[in-house]
């Protein structure tokens, strides 16, 4: 019967804990799709990586001064931003107050100066239309350069600012310049309504001079009448 024993003690061993003995088999169709599974994770953890610092690069752009202001300072001139003279210093300089008008008036003075061929006596009153007439078409003249000079030295800054559009760093650039933009074309449609109401006045001027020279044509026609009348008596 001994012999028996070592027999059941190695089937015990053999059969009786089959987990231990139990081989582990690896099945290469689940190791690949874990392996893709991982390689996906990365490149979505990557392509959030990259979401994260565009986001932090357009915020850091968000809260820099983009310098935009200081960019065309010719477009901040005097001389550019307040170029149309006041209506009512405009229409006294007809009358021969041309230094209400400042530097515009002085160019006016010069214009006049220059093509001045006659000084009336100031107790000639057809003398002194004369003079009216003259100091207007100066003013006029005058104005109409201060304009066209206007225009070129916008043209210079607007394209400033277009070139600078162009080359913009970031978003917070872009906006700012296109607020600038957007305010330089709101002074220029501005300046030219008041330019619409200059040429209005002086379209009035036109009209109340031939007025005055009607009025004049008629008094003295009437003058003449009433001398040939009294010439008759």
């Amino acid at each position: 019967m001994k012999p028996l024993i070592p027999l059941a003690v190695i089937g015990a061993l053999a059969f009786g804990s089959p987990a231990s003995a139990q081989l582990v088999v690896h099945d290469p169709t689940s190791y690949a799709s874990l392996l893709r599974q991982a390689t996906t994770a990365l490149d979505q953890l990557k392509e959030l990586q990259a979401q994260v610092a565009e986001a932090k690069r357009l915020y850091d752009g968000f809260n820099t001064a983009s310098g935009a202001g200081a960019l065309a300072s010719l477009l901040k001139a005097p001389e550019l931003r307040a170029f149309v003279p006041d209506i009512d210093k405009y229409v006294a300089a007809a009358k021969g107050d041309l230094a209400a008008l400042g530097e515009l008036g002085a160019q006016a003075n010069a214009i006049r100066a220059d093509a001045r061929l006659y000084t009336a006596p100031t107790d000639d009153v057809l003398g002194q239309d004369l003079e009216r007439q003259g100091d207007r078409t100066a003013r006029d003249l005058a104005l109409g350069r201060a304009v066209a000079d206007a225009g070129a030295q916008r043209l210079d800054g607007l394209n400033e600012l277009l070139a600078a559009l162009d080359s913009a760093p970031n978003a917070r650039a872009v906006m700012d310049l296109q607020a600038r933009l957007a305010a330089e074309q709101a002074l220029i449609v501005n300046d030219h309504m008041r330019l619409q109401g200059l040429a209005m006045a002086q379209d009035a001027e036109a009209r109340l001079q031939a007025q005055r020279d009607r009025e004049r044509a008629a008094a003295q026609a009437d003058a003449r009448l009433q001398l040939f009348r009294r010439a008759f008596q």
